[in-house]
């Protein structure tokens, strides 16, 4: 898949999210991403409006010169898509800057590397990683809102399954 046309409009930074609309199409797999599964993780959180909650949180932007550095939205694209697409780093995170087709998507040039990252996680501080948290149990609730009930019982119970190299849990 390639997002042909992406960009619409010109843009002024490259340092602001700004979600584009896209043309899907069949191409070769040298011309392909393997993030393009995020066009629907995209429009669940557009439909979900995180970015409006992530713009509107001033917890969540430390900058104390706005005409510097990214958006706060372009830090937490950065880590909800590395780690939708399987990542588990920051460095992960960073890697998303090798996909074109992705920052397209996104609408911006460049995606943060793991420096950057992690500045600003540290930069928000505990209100910070607090906003997300509380975001975090909205979008819980909003997706658990429009899901049937049935498709996340196991027998007519909720089940988590959790899997790691280290831990594994599962059952009721």
């Amino acid at each position: 898949m390639c997002w042909e046309g992406a960009v619409k409009a010109a843009m002024s930074r490259q340092d602001s999210l700004r979600p584009s609309r896209c043309v899907i199409g069949f191409r070769p797999s040298s011309q392909a991403t393997a993030h393009g599964g995020q066009l629907a993780v995209a429009a669940l959180l557009t439909q979900f409006g995180l970015w409006k909650r992530v713009r509107e949180t001033p917890a969540l932007d430390p900058r104390t010169d706005r005409s510097k550095g990214f958006d706060a939205e372009v830090y937490v694209a950065t880590f909800v898509f590395a780690f939708t697409s399987g990542g588990v780093t920051i460095a992960d995170g960073e890697r998303l800057d090798e996909d074109d087709s992705l920052k397209r998507l996104l609408g911006v040039k460049k995606i943060p590397d793991q420096s950057a990252l992690g500045e600003w996680l540290r930069a928000i501080g505990e209100s910070g990683r607090e906003a997300l948290r509380r975001i975090t149990r909205e979008f819980v609730a909003w997706t658990s809102a429009r899901v049937k009930r049935e498709r996340l019982l196991v027998s007519g119970r909720l089940e988590c399954f959790f899997d790691d190299t280290q831990i594994e849990v599962s059952g009721p």
